[in-house]
């Protein structure tokens, strides 16, 4: 039966003090369902002012626990109309599998919300069969290789704040019992309570680091210490491309928009990424979904 999100308090400004009200809560008590996650908790604990570590060590925790093939999160909301993924990840070093995020994904459709309002983890059993998955969606999952999917909403006592999902891709999501309830059971009991706070410690934090998840860098000045000054580096140009991409749109669909050719929209994204010293496509639609306001 699922339970309702762990009341946490705001953090105060004290690291230690939202340290120590987050362990008495989970570990002084038997709020968490998941036995083996409890370590997880005071691992993660001891990184909650390094947002893109503490989702690294969960993520990596997660993959090699369920024995999938990929986890992936993103922050968001269930009113908004993109989802950006890949704010973290995780991948089966055994197999070579390519990254969920590239673009944003539209977020009105009919599987993603169901991500965001289901009370418990929502299962795609087989994406290609699964009525719930409309044709782009299937599209965006089979370009991921993704077979299976098991997909839940990060909360908190003010709703859904983010997206966690674990993907197969080798093969379908074995018939487990315990893999579900391994999955549901730490991402509520754990993640959604110690992420909220990291992440609410990154927002007020104006400090910016770099981490390293999996070798690959994830700059945190590029995801939380956003301010739309940035954008004074860019052109005209560049400015409306950037918000063609802060609207999901991929790489051919902004040439054809912009009546211009792939190569030279190719080129003005890289000029937009190192000016605002981001890495990838996917750290690009973050960091304009952190000053989105830019572009409405």
């Amino acid at each position: 039966m699922s339970r309702g999100p762990i009341i946490v308090e705001r953090f105060s400004g004290d690291l230690i003090e939202a340290q120590r009200q987050l362990r008495s809560s989970l570990l002084e008590s038997s709020i968490i369902r998941y036995d083996s996650s409890r370590d997880l908790a005071s691992h993660m604990l001891l990184y909650l002012d390094d947002l893109p570590k503490c989702w690294s060590i969960a993520t990596n925790w997660l993959c090699k626990e369920l024995g999938c093939h990929r986890i992936d999160t993103g922050f968001g909301s269930v009113n908004a109309k993109y989802y950006y993924p890949s704010f973290a990840e995780a991948k089966n070093t055994d197999y070579d599998i390519p990254s969920f995020g590239d673009s944003a994904v539209y977020n009105f459709d009919p599987g993603m919300q169901a991500l965001w309002l289901g009370r418990r983890p929502v299962v795609f059993a087989d994406i290609r069969q699964d009525k719930r998955v409309s044709q782009r969606l299937r599209q965006r999952m089979s370009g991921a290789r993704t077979k299976s999917k098991f997909g839940f909403a990060l909360r908190t006592q003010n709703g859904s704040y983010g997206l966690i999902c674990a993907d197969w891709t080798q093969h379908l999501a074995p018939h487990k019992s315990e893999i579900y309830d391994c999955f549901e059971h730490t991402v509520a009991d754990v993640l959604s309570p110690i992420i909220a706070v990291a992440k609410e410690i990154a927002d007020q934090n104006p400090h910016c680091t770099a981490a390293v998840a999996n070798g690959v860098v994830i700059q945190e000045s590029s995801l939380y210490c956003a301010e739309p000054m940035l954008l004074d580096t860019l052109t005209e140009s560049e400015i409306e491309v950037a918000g063609l991409v802060a609207r999901g749109l991929s790489y051919k669909e902004i040439a054809r928009i912009r009546g211009r050719s792939f190569s030279t929209i190719d080129h003005q994204l890289r000029s937009i990424r190192r000016k605002l010293n981001v890495t990838s496509t996917a750290e690009l639609v973050s960091l304009l979904a952190q000053i989105d306001s830019v572009f409405h």
